[in-house]
């Protein structure tokens, strides 16, 4: 594909250049991050609208519309596509099980991580929510914070506190925070949590190498396997301790059972990149919006904000701007027919957009009155890690406001933006923290 000038409806300005997708600025970063969109698609809002003006669903797959060949694209290259953009649309077709499966994720996920709950529907995704809900619930979440987010969040502060220079606060602290979190509460070593997210990345990208990924999902499984042999021998505090003692009741005859190694080791797999990634850029999204509209002075003013913040940041910059799905029979959507077999793409940042739910959609503005977005998904397949998000994205706040109150963006440095088609990020968020 020919360079392409970035799709916004911004004015031009300097800016930086885009952050790598994940920990790291290798070339292959740089592939990703161009296949989804960033450095390409800077605002993406207005082709949302006007795609939604002629109607809430159209043929192709969302990257299609910004002549971009996207995982989107690529991963059911040989079935028709279609995609949705208004949040009425996008509901339906997550609520509906029974005519969408999620089996789109099949090709991509299962190879590298394993079946999955994100991939399985009805009986099967029930069974596997079930087992893994009750270590993300919001009184868990208690001791997530006090044992494993803030210290680091703390710890990281004591150095970027101490140097008092200007910092990269996305590569320094949001990037850091959630992939740690991740990492220690599956009782990674500290030292190897670079390298298990930079091998989980390669893993789980759709637009990478098939033998590349499977190389770094060799080497996680590896790296775990050794870590569930221990927890069988000697059970810890942490999760992979209570994913090995977790017991699931079989619907048929009553009985009992453990979850196998390969289901311990397949949900591992797929919360270091789920639950690391996600997070991290939508902190990141926080944190800018905060200090390019002047919010961060709300914040600072009444703490009691910072929920609405986190809400109002998740629908205006979602991390994960779209969920797949497969046409499980002939449907009709919004008067589209869909045959079955085909690949579907519900558009969530085009959803949080829509005017007839929000007024002046694409404005940040943690005043608004809050209503339900669709950034954690919707129906069945809401996010697992929601709680564990919105814990993370909180205590970095509280602790900012706690050391940081004169947090503001540095304004030597080239203006960072939020970029990226499928994933949303900032290019940067250069800072100062003292006043």
């Amino acid at each position: 594909m020919p360079e392409a000038e970035p799709i916004s409806g911004r004015a031009p300005r300097e800016r930086s250049d885009p952050a790598p997708l994940e920990v790291g600025a290798n070339a292959a970063d740089r592939r990703r991050n161009r296949a989804l969109g960033a450095g390409v698609v800077d605002d993406p809002y207005p082709v949302y609208h006007a795609l939604r003006r002629s109607g809430p669903v159209h043929e192709g797959a969302i990257s299609a519309a910004f002549g971009l060949e996207g995982p989107d694209t690529l991963v059911w290259r040989d079935r028709r596509q279609f995609s949705c953009y208004d949040w009425q649309t996008v509901e339906a077709v997550l609520r509906d099980t029974a005519s969408y499966s999620s089996e789109w994720y099949e090709p991509t996920l299962e190879p590298v991580v394993g079946r999955s709950l994100i991939q399985l529907d009805d009986r099967a995704h029930r069974r596997a929510r079930s087992l893994v809900m009750p270590a993300f619930s919001r009184r868990e979440m208690e001791r997530w914070k006090a044992r494993w987010v803030r210290p680091v969040v703390d710890e990281i502060l004591d150095g970027l506190l101490a140097r008092g220079a200007p910092v990269d606060l996305y590569r320094a602290l949001c990037a850091v925070v959630p992939v740690s979190t991740i990492a220690r509460s599956l009782g990674v070593p500290a030292a190897d949590v670079p390298r298990f997210h930079e091998l989980a990345i390669a893993s789980v990208a759709a637009v990478g190498d098939m033998a590349e990924r499977l190389a770094a999902a060799r080497q996680i499984s590896d790296a775990l396997a050794a870590l569930v042999a221990e927890r069988r021998a000697r059970r810890g505090d942490d999760l992979l301790s209570w994913l090995c003692d977790v017991e699931f009741e079989d619907p048929e005859d009553g009985s009992r059972h453990r979850l196998a190694d390969e289901e311990v080791l397949t949900f591992a797999r797929l919360l270091l990149p789920a639950g690391a990634g996600t997070t991290y850029r939508g902190l990141g999204c926080l944190l800018l919006a905060l200090l390019e509209t002047g919010q961060w002075e709300l914040l600072r003013e009444d703490a009691s904000r910072i929920d609405a913040a986190i809400e109002e940041a998740l629908r205006w910059e979602q991390p994960l701007t779209a969920v797949g799905r497969i046409a499980r029979r002939d449907c009709e959507l919004a008067g589209v027919a869909i045959p079955a077999g085909s690949a579907l793409h519900a558009c969530l940042g085009a959803a949080n957009h829509d005017p007839a739910r929000w007024s002046d959609p694409d404005r940040f503005d943690l005043t608004r009155e809050p209503r339900p977005h669709a950034s954690f998904g919707i129906g069945p397949h809401l996010c697992v890690g929601l709680h564990l998000a919105r814990m993370e994205m909180r205590c970095a706040l509280e602790a900012l406001l706690e050391r940081a109150p004169e947090l503001r963006l540095d304004p030597s440095a080239p203006a960072p933006c939020v970029t990226g088609l499928l994933f949303r990020m900032p290019t940067a968020l250069p800072v100062l923290l003292h006043g």
